[in-house]
């Protein structure tokens, strides 16, 4: 029952820990100390994102597009913030608050979310068994059903549940995305593309037609409508709610800001009791305070630069080796369900053969890095934060490692259920890409800032600059996303 009342509820002014003394400057150094949880965020994204769909891309339509790619990811990353500094300045997730501000049925909106991101689960993990199955084929020179090989890595992707240590994957994930990006980075100045060209993508155009090899040799590819294939492109980049609302929960590891009181847990419930309709969260506004809180929001502002930065460079380089070795005057060829991964061999071996074997082995870095993350840490936490305002048994940390294993098992089961159903592998990774990448990002973006003008004194608001921004990306994510999921269905059902 709640009384409205601070006081009441023991809740006296909220004063922030002693901010580390690296987040008082920029630097290098310090961006590498405070990325862990968005390396983890950029990794879970990497194989169907950047290295399948910004590949797609730039062999279809060359770099025309990279502007899409680069306002997509700014877009998303100003939506992810606003959630990030959310939960650091509180000590809750915004899902909580939600509850108490959101008109309507109690929780109805976090419930909505969380079922939109719990229906993905599925689809992105059976696209990376899809993509490890005709990895080890090409790899181990073996004939084997790819399927089978499929559940063979995601038996040993579950069996990453058990794991505890948060930090081994925030390492292992934080290497995987550095090699890739190390890769791409040379494989794109080896390959002397025309700069002027890619540089002009940076200037919005949209193609008016597919080019005539694509009609003629990939006419599925043709069939789709443009602002289809190219949404569905962007719903891969970085990631979507299934991943965001993870995100923001996996920094209770970090323990930034208010995450990082004595007995936040103690904390937590006494603010899920608090009607905030009545009363503000009752955070200190003295300058010293302020300041501290500010410089806590660095820490969410290094890590969501860091992984968002990482995810656009693959992007970007991936889209311009995809116009320069497959796209049109060169192999002409489009990566499709049958060739997710094979025809990107050809970004490395222009550097050199030898680099083919370690790009085998960065791809399957990336695959079963991403399948292992999102198993053990990403898609738990989303399932917790997003049902937790709801059943108490799920705040409870004793439960932690269940939510986990039965997460797991849930995403396991339905990624084996779509993978023998012979679903495509780019009908899924559209599908929930559109719907948890784009479309239902808007929601978010529209719900964090009636959340932060409800909740938050305003010393501690985004500025007013931020607040634009995270408005227009959540009008244009939204409208994007609905036109998409109509044209998506459309061409679905034929």
């Amino acid at each position: 029952m709640t009384t409205g009342q601070p006081e009441q509820l023991g809740l006296e002014e909220l004063r922030f820990p002693d901010a580390d003394p690296r987040l008082k400057k920029w630097s290098f150094g310090n961006l590498i100390a405070f990325t862990g949880p968005g390396m983890i965020l950029a990794s879970v994204t990497i194989g169907n994102g950047e290295i399948f769909s910004a590949s797609r891309g730039g062999a279809v339509f060359g770099t025309v597009i990279i502007w899409t790619f680069v306002l997509c990811a700014i877009m998303k990353a100003a939506i992810v913030y606003s959630g990030g500094r959310y939960i650091v300045l509180t000590g809750e997730h915004p899902f909580q608050r939600w509850a108490q501000i959101i008109p309507g049925p109690k929780n109805w909106l976090a419930l909505l979310l969380g079922v939109l991101a719990v229906v993905c689960f599925p689809s992105w993990a059976v696209a990376y068994f899809k993509g490890l199955g005709q990895w080890s084929n090409w790899t181990f020179h073996t004939d084997i059903d790819p399927m089978l090989w499929g559940m063979f890595w995601g038996v040993v992707g579950f069996a990453t549940v058990f794991l505890r240590s948060f930090k081994i994957v925030e390492n292992f994930q934080t290497v995987v995305v550095g090699l890739m990006i190390v890769f791409a980075f040379v494989a794109v100045f080896v390959s002397n593309p025309p700069w002027a060209e890619a540089f002009k993508g940076l200037i919005p155009s949209v193609p008016s037609d597919y080019p005539a090899w694509v009609r003629d040799g990939f006419p599925d590819v043709a069939s789709r409508p443009i602002p289809l294939e190219i949404i569905a492109y962007l719903g891969a980049l970085g990631g979507g709610t299934y991943d965001y609302i993870g995100y923001v929960g996996s920094l209770r590891e970090k323990s930034w800001g208010l995450l990082g009181v004595p007995n936040h847990a103690e904390l937590e419930e006494k603010l899920r009791r608090l009607d905030t309709d009545q009363a503000r969260i009752p955070l200190s506004t003295d300058p010293e305070n302020v300041a501290n809180g500010r410089a806590w929001l660095r820490a969410v502002k290094l890590d969501v630069l860091a992984s968002f930065v990482s995810v656009t460079i693959l992007a970007l380089t991936f889209i311009i080796l995809g116009d320069v070795v497959l796209g049109s005057g060169a192999a002409e060829t489009v990566p499709g369900d049958d060739d997710i991964l094979t025809d990107q061999a050809a970004f490395f071996s222009v550097i050199s053969p030898v680099l083919v074997y370690l790009y085998q082995l960065a791809i399957w870095a990336a695959f079963f890095g991403s399948l292992q993350a999102l198993f053990s840490t990403i898609y738990p936490y989303t399932f917790r934060e997003s049902f937790a305002p709801s059943f108490k048994a799920l705040r409870d940390p004793k439960n932690w490692q269940k939510v986990r294993i039965g997460v797991a098992a849930y995403t396991f089961l339905g990624a084996t259920v779509l993978l023998f159903s012979g679903i495509s592998y780019t009908t899924v990774i559209s599908f929930a890409g559109i719907l948890g990448g784009v479309l239902s990002l808007g929601v978010w973006g529209f719900a964090q800032l009636w959340t932060e003008h409800k909740v938050l004194p305003p010393q501690f608001r985004m500025h007013k600059a931020a607040q634009i921004l995270v408005a227009v990306s959540s009008l244009a994510l939204f409208v994007f996303g609905l036109i998409a999921l109509v044209q998506f269905f459309q061409d679905f059902l034929g």
